[in-house]
């Protein structure tokens, strides 16, 4: 069954109306766009544009793709550049519910509509719309797009896809490292995934991981749940039977949908919760260091305004994302009896009590 409510990872598409008189209205907009003839104030006084939202892996606010509080980043600097929600966007949401099986046939499905963009923040769902073999631009999120395939470089991606290097996987042992500084005894990681999970995206992660190994001498050990949130109470109990005081939270679908229960049982079995996006830290987990989500949807929405302009995606540079964000929760350290060093709390972008 599709969910039509709520999902992290989303790929959003952008299509005309159907119906012959709006279709061939929009067509003359687009080729307008095409020539860079439309201002903004003609853009908000178009047809309206469909914009789609593929969900394509767990439960978070159909409004948002990144799971975060609304309004989000993205729907703002949308209606800055003049799209504006109703008056010239509409957006339609469907979910494959947690189910990675299904992301093929609704790739397909989504190309089928021929949306004028696709946007997508989803690993799996970017290799879905490749193997789909589709030329529609694709506006995307990732750790490592040229690694990944999907572009030849940063300055000049050369294809259909161009978005943002979001830095996720790179910093993995960094963190480790970070975490070290006030508990020095660490000596192993719990590492939390999904059952299934893409085979580019693990391996890496556990070349970053295998670093931490080698400079800290630690031990890590995958975990693995099905996605329903009654998997976490036996994990966290097994974690903490086998040895395991810290877990490296990966940033996902299910992870960020279900953050709260995931703190919660941490704080039970007196795991400390190591995390990649400051949304994990508000909710609980010890410290997370990474980059904002809210952030990287800034220039994910300039380069969708480029392209419903004209812009070719092979010519807009994907974005580097350079700050990170480092916060720590107080009330976490103290439930686990662990003080955090004065020049530590100094670095932090937050401390949150």
């Amino acid at each position: 069954m599709r969910r039509r409510d709520e999902s992290f990872s989303e790929t959003v598409m952008l299509r005309c109306r159907s119906g012959s008189r709006i279709r061939s209205a929009c067509l003359l907009v687009c080729a307008n766009l095409v020539f860079g003839l439309m201002s903004v104030t003609h853009v908000v006084a178009q047809q309206p544009r469909r914009v789609g939202r593929l969900l394509v892996i767990d439960p978070c606010p159909p409004d948002n793709i990144f799971g975060v509080r609304t309004p989000d980043t993205l729907t703002k600097v949308l209606a800055e550049r003049g799209w504006i929600q109703g008056q010239n966007l509409l957006f339609d949401c469907i979910s494959a519910g947690g189910r990675l099986g299904d992301i093929d046939k609704l790739a397909a499905e989504l190309v089928a509509h021929q949306p004028e963009l696709i946007v997508t923040q989803s690993t799996p769902a970017i290799r879905a719309l490749i193997a789909t073999k589709t030329a529609l631009p694709i506006v995307m999120s990732a750790p490592d797009p040229v690694s990944e395939g999907y572009a030849q470089s940063l300055s000049r991606p050369g294809g259909n896809i161009t978005g943002v290097a979001d830095l996720s996987l790179e910093l993995a042992a960094k963190r480790v490292e970070l975490l070290r500084e006030f508990v020095p005894e660490l000596t192993n990681v719990a590492v939390l995934l999904p059952a299934r999970v893409d085979g580019t995206f693990l391996s890496r992660l556990e070349n970053q991981l295998n670093r931490a190994v080698e400079r800290f001498d630690i031990r890590w050990r995958v975990y693995n749940h099905h996605g329903h949130p009654d998997d976490l109470e036996p994990l966290f109990r097994a974690m903490r039977d086998d040895g395991f005081t810290c877990l490296y939270l990966v940033a996902g679908p299910f992870s960020l949908a279900h953050r709260k229960l995931i703190n919660e049982l941490a704080l039970k079995y007196g795991i400390r919760v190591l995390a990649e996006h400051p949304q994990f830290a508000h909710d609980g987990a010890l410290v997370s260091y990474g980059v904002d989500v809210n952030e990287v949807q800034r220039p994910m929405a300039l380069q969708i305004d480029a392209i419903l302009r004209g812009a070719r995606p092979e010519t807009l540079p994907i974005f580097q994302m350079t700050k990170l964000y480092l916060a720590i929760n107080m009330k976490a350290a103290r439930a686990l009896g662990i003080e955090i060093p004065p020049t530590l709390l100094a670095r932090a972008d937050e401390v949150i009590e």
